[in-house]
């Protein structure tokens, strides 16, 4: 064995060596493609699925635009400017048309742009608050809502009553 095959092993070595480098940063830019893909497909799916679950039904949204109060738009002596135009659709109130306010946050749109933004959203356009039906219990008698009265029984017989209001 002389010193050309000792430089011709060394070159084999160095060349077999770079080959599965190579190999190797090949192999880590497909998986790392692949990672990438599946996120976008995770991202997306999570996307989906957070639009499905915070757009209400036709039939919640129908009972939501009839709890919701209309009023007819008037002009403050002021001059408020937040309240100048609709911010959906960016076009300003007149005078006596049909508008509707938000019962949590009071925020006030044209009738038709809360109609059809509720179909899709169930927040408000402006601060983002959740529009929601008011609660049956809060329409109906207020003693039921500020009294509550409940029984404890133990294993031992013994039976607690308490009521508050």
């Amino acid at each position: 064995m002389d010193i050309a095959d000792v430089y011709e092993w060394i070159v084999r070595g160095v060349l077999a060596v770079n080959f599965f480098m190579a190999a190797l940063v090949v192999i880590m830019l497909l998986l790392d493609a692949i990672n990438k893909v599946t996120y976008q497909i995770r991202r997306l799916r999570r996307r989906r699925q957070r639009r499905a679950t915070t757009t209400p039904s036709s039939s919640v949204v129908e009972k939501l635009l009839e709890s919701i109060p209309d009023v007819a738009y008037q002009e403050l002596p002021g001059g408020d400017s937040d309240r100048e135009s609709c911010v959906i659709c960016v076009t300003p109130y007149e005078a006596g048309e049909a508008c509707s306010v938000l019962p949590a946050c009071k925020h006030l749109f044209h009738k038709a742009c809360v109609a059809k933004w509720l179909r899709v959203r169930c927040t408000c356009p402006l601060c983002r608050a959740a529009v929601a039906l008011p609660h049956p219990v809060l329409q109906g008698n207020l003693n039921a809502l500020c009294c509550s009265s409940f029984s404890l029984v133990f294993p031992d017989r013994l039976i607690v009553h308490l009521q508050f209001c």
